[in-house]
């Protein structure tokens, strides 16, 4: 048992802006340690986590340098596996970061590790890249489950399926995390509810993108959130624009926190998954 003044801590592998630490730290996990490259992503990390350690390169860490940790986590890069890219794979220089991963985890042998990345790992090179993962962490004595999550039942209005994979050493996670999350009805469909009574007046429309661009948005507009009172926001924006010379559309700053942002984990699917390994803590 863990006493009030101990909490089960995990070590953050690709960090990004620490979704997956924030996450585990509102169940009640604390950071010990992030890796992430990104000086910007960095600069995030430092400012919410000050109480972690922080390090730049996965490669250059290990037992020497990272201090034993209940939990690994990380969203090991996905360029090489996502259905948008030429699924190179696991031997991509990105995505193939994750044997890094699993070094890591025979040097520090923590309880357990939580892992995420895009569903196009499932399909990628016919499954050969999911069962080279699965297989690696069995080789280094992990074993557990498997399964995809999306964002938008877990009351975040926006649909990201994302395959996350737990794993204990030696012993299974809570078969609870196998379980439904929740009514998964209910959140998406009053979100459209919403939506639908709100009309113009009631979206922030941003600027449709051409092309293959980082903030290209679907012409449908499926990638669009709703916001009260949205539409009125985006006047003012753009009345601000012209009185006060602001960049129109986004800067280098905006991209930036967009491209994080889009990266991350989604705190609360990490809080749920979190919340079941302290069960079992």
């Amino acid at each position: 048992m863990y006493g009030l003044q101990t909490k089960p801590t995990i070590g953050s592998l690709f960090a990004g802006i620490g979704g997956f630490d924030l996450g585990f730290e509102r169940a009640g996990f604390v950071t010990a340690w992030q890796v992430e490259i990104n000086p910007l992503c960095r600069a995030v990390l430092e400012d919410r986590f000050p109480h972690a350690q922080r390090y730049e390169d996965v490669r250059a860490c290990g037992a020497h340098n990272l201090v034993p940790v209940d939990v690994i986590v990380g969203g090991f890069p996905c360029q090489d596996l996502s259905t948008m890219g030429r699924q190179r794979g696991l031997d991509g220089a990105r995505s193939g970061l994750f044997y890094e991963v699993a070094r890591i985890l025979t040097e520090l042998r923590p309880k357990w590790v939580v892992l995420e990345n895009v569903t196009g790992l499932l399909s990628c090179r016919d499954g050969e890249d999911f069962q080279a993962v699965i297989s690696s962490l069995a080789e280094c004595g992990y074993v557990g489950f498997w399964r995809v999550l999306d964002a938008r039942f877990f009351g975040v209005t926006t649909k990201r399926r994302r395959v996350f994979m737990v794993a204990g050493l030696g012993r299974n996670p809570p078969f609870e995390l196998l379980a439904d999350a929740g009514p998964v009805d209910a959140v998406h469909r009053q979100a459209e509810e919403e939506q639908a009574e709100g009309g113009l007046d009631g979206w922030a429309y941003p600027t449709l993108c051409a092309g293959n661009a980082p903030a290209q948005i679907a012409i449908s507009g499926s990638g669009l959130v709703f916001a009260e009172h949205g539409w009125g926001q985006m006047v003012e924006r753009a009345g601000a624009i012209e009185r006060d010379g602001i960049c129109k559309g986004l800067d280098a700053a905006n991209l930036a926190e967009a491209q994080a942002a889009g990266n991350a984990v989604v705190p609360q699917v990490a809080e749920w998954v979190a919340g079941h390994l302290m069960t079992a803590m």
